[in-house]
């Protein structure tokens, strides 16, 4: 299995063992049997890896074990939630049966034994109930699982008095229940008239969906249908048409003429007795020739005629009630209205800056893999990778390009999807300046990592968006204002999580920069622990913006331009300006190479010279003495050669070209070029093969690229100078 096989596995892995952490944080006995599966799960796509399964089939079951046992378990809990908004109970069933056929939790078996129930005795109201009745008393969290479907039981029977019956449990406050149970008590409390109570439930109601952890849109929107229905039932007429005309989802979920309706109750109800009416009844006609609302006209009629009764007990008696309860109560509801608004407004806005920052990146990042082999060593220098030998030759500008190079698509995959996650917390929190600071420092203080390591080559972006998890870690450890809002549930967790996987990866494979990745985790660390203070004062905030700013610049701009420069006039390898001569042990070679190129070890065999560039290039010198002819010699290298290639299977003959007999100073030299395909990238081999006397002499060089024209002013140097005691 290759590298990118065994980073899509480890993603795989990852999300997996997230779901796992998640489910144990909820409880293990309620979920015992699901873990099992998931560890089941996790523990094969171990042991694919293990034991080098191929990568296609792989990833293949990988995949398929996840949409079983994840994705489909999710849609059918979706499709489940909305069937019961609805209160088409007879339709849960099926849905139940395959989410505890495929999750196997006791949570799943219990929800699927009471839809077995709802479905089978619908039509029997109060045996329905009774028999659902007797799957209480498990303990929490089935109860209120249990509970809930009662309710919705009552309230298609409109048997209000038993909802609160049932759901109202002695000594518990109204802020300790769940939100699906105060959903149902506010609505109880209001057709019961018991208006006190519904006030208390829907601000428990209100306080519960303003909770991070309890967000999710589709509660908001039952959030602001239920307040809808309470501002229609105590006729507070302005805050009415304040939600209406607010376009929140919740509303807009909802048809015209419902809308309409319980605008029209709510005039009622405030004492507006002929608006209401008429309200009401252009609703009613709506309906009737609407086929999206038509199934809520025997609702409406019955409620429309039930006020018209009451009309003179409404105005008698209730306005009185209402009136007096709004003045008790208005203080305490516009604070936590104008609370609500201010927790929308601070919900994360749409990261640009992250959004622009993932195009660029995928932009330049596909247009040099579609153009150019990004695995060849000369396109890697050329296009800005970083180098620790280049960066030391005084080439900085590589500390900024690289984090725009990606070595192949999983490799870039993997790097956005990580910037779209970990990119619009931290830009939500700082601000887009400070964010591109947090994210070019992480990439600088990665680079210099990778640089002080000693790595030949690397790229991509992966040390600037570690930076960026180590950063949100932060933000949310130290309660950066702003930091509430971050992502959703479980977001610290979910943080640490990564943070541990990205970590064991790294330290397990070889083919992965570890060093960047902690540089970046380091250096996003350390700038964001700096910010804690700086961003809980304002005039501070923004002075380093301006640095913030300015830093992001001359960083930028210095290695655009330096690049542009190194473009245009070259460097290593196609301009080097230092040699030095280099010997073996046995003085019985001599040659000159670059500087930065060294002898691989103290040789003791007189018959051979080797030598290493910076980007594991070779040299090799030998000689043998043959009776041979210089034509038989040759081809015998070159029978030889294409064996070797072809009993490699990670390597395989794409061209040669040669032998072509060229003269170097006089002396008559064949050259045979080789280009190869490996598992790493292009190589290509040159073999210079000379003869005297009886003595034929091999020089050959290995380079990682199909571009050997920008080696050839060395290969030309290293034979115009290689000596030998047995050349005349």
């Amino acid at each position: 299995m290759d590298m990118a096989y065994r980073l899509v596995m480890y993603i795989l892995m990852a999300n997996v063992g997230y779901m796992i952490f998640s489910l144990f944080r909820k409880g293990y006995r309620h979920y015992s049997g699901y873990i099992s599966q998931l560890l089941t799960l996790l523990i094969a796509m171990v042991i694919f890896i293990a034991y080098d399964v191929q990568g296609g089939v792989a990833i293949a079951i990988s995949i398929s074990g996840i949409f079983l046992l994840v994705i489909v378990p999710m849609f059918l809990q979706r499709q489940i939630d909305v069937l019961m908004a609805e209160n088409r109970l007879a339709e849960i069933e099926p849905l139940a049966r395959w989410k505890a056929n495929l999750a196997w939790s006791e949570l799943n078996i219990h929800l699927h034994r009471i839809t077995q129930v709802a479905e089978e005795m619908l039509d029997d109201p109060i045996q329905l109930e009774q028999e659902i009745r007797k799957l209480l008393n498990k303990g929490e969290p089935y109860d209120s699982m249990t509970r809930v479907f009662i309710g919705l039981i009552h309230f298609n029977n409109r048997n209000f008095e038993g909802m609160v019956r049932d759901l109202v449990v002695a000594g518990k406050s109204v802020d300790e229940y769940n939100f699906e149970e105060l959903l149902y008590l506010v609505r109880a409390y209001l057709e019961l008239t018991r208006y006190e109570e519904a006030i208390e439930a829907q601000i428990a109601l209100e306080k519960k969906i303003g909770d991070p952890e309890d967000y999710s849109p589709e509660k908001r929107a039952n959030l602001v249908i239920s307040r809808m229905i309470f501002f229609a039932f105590l006729g507070w007429r302005n805050d009415m048409e304040v939600l209406l005309s607010s376009q929140e989802d919740g509303i807009e979920r909802l048809p015209v003429p419902i809308r309409d309706f319980w605008k029209g109750v709510c005039c009622f109800n405030a004492g507006s007795f002929d608006e209401g009416e008429k309200i009401m009844g252009g609703a009613m006609r709506s309906c009737e020739e609407s086929e999206e609302a038509e199934n809520w006209l025997p609702f409406m009629r019955k409620r429309f005629f039930g006020l018209i009764e009451n009309r003179e007990f409404i105005a008698s008696r209730l306005l009185t009630q209402l009136e007096k309860l709004r003045n008790e109560y208005t203080q305490v509801f516009n604070q936590l209205l104008v609370s609500d608004r201010e927790f929308v407004a601070d919900q994360p806005e749409r990261p640009y800056c992250t959004n622009i920052l993932v195009w660029v990146i995928g932009i330049l990042s596909s247009i040099l893999m579609f153009y150019m082999n990004i695995e060849d060593l000369v396109t890697l220098i050329r296009v800005g990778s970083n180098s620790s030998f280049l960066v030391g030759e005084g080439e900085f500008f590589r500390l900024f390009t690289c984090l725009f190079v990606h070595i192949g698509w999983v490799h870039l995959f993997m790097n956005i999807i990580a910037l779209k996650y970990f990119g619009p917390p931290v830009e939500t929190v700082t601000g887009w300046p400070l964010f591109l600071g947090i994210y070019f420092f992480s990439g600088l203080t990665g680079s210099l990592a990778a640089v002080y390591s000693g790595q030949i080559l690397s790229a991509g972006a992966s040390s600037a968006v570690l930076g960026l998890l180590s950063s949100a870690i932060i933000l949310e450890v130290f309660k950066v204002k702003g930091a509430e809002k971050l992502a959703n549930q479980n977001n610290f967790s979910t943080l640490v999580f990564i943070l541990a996987i990205n970590l064991v990866i790294g330290a397990v494979e070889k083919g992965v920069d570890n060093s960047a990745h902690l540089g970046g985790l380091a250096g996003g660390a350390i700038l964001s622990l700096f910010l804690v203070p700086v961003l809980r004062h304002h005039l501070l905030k923004s002075l380093v913006t301006v640095i913030s700013v300015c830093f992001v610049t001359v960083f930028a701009g210095f290695s655009i331009f330096s690049l542009l420069q190194y473009q245009r006039s070259g460097g290593y390898p196609g301009r080097v300006s230092q040699f030095k001569s280099l010997t073996n042990a046995s003085q019985t070679f001599e040659l000159e190479l670059p500087a930065a190129w060294k002898i691989d070890e103290p040789e003791t065999n007189f018959q051979e010279i080797s030598a290493v560039g910076p980007f594991r290039e070779r040299f090799t010198a030998m000689f043998e003495i043959s009776d041979k002819s210089s034509e038989a010699l040759i081809d015998e290298h070159i029978n030889q050669r294409t064996a070797e290639l072809e009993k490699t299977p990670e390597l395989s003959l794409k061209m040669r070209k040669g032998p072509d007999l060229i003269e170097i100073d006089g002396r008559k030299i064949y050259r045979i070029k080789w280009l190869i395909s490996s598992t790493k990238g292009p190589v290509t081999v040159v073999d210079y093969l000379t003869f005297e006397d009886r003595i034929f002499f091999l020089l050959r060089f290995f380079v990682g690229t199909e571009h050997d024209s920008y080696y050839q002013s060395i290969f030309d140097r290293a034979v115009k100078t290689f000596k030998s005691p047995y050349f005349d």
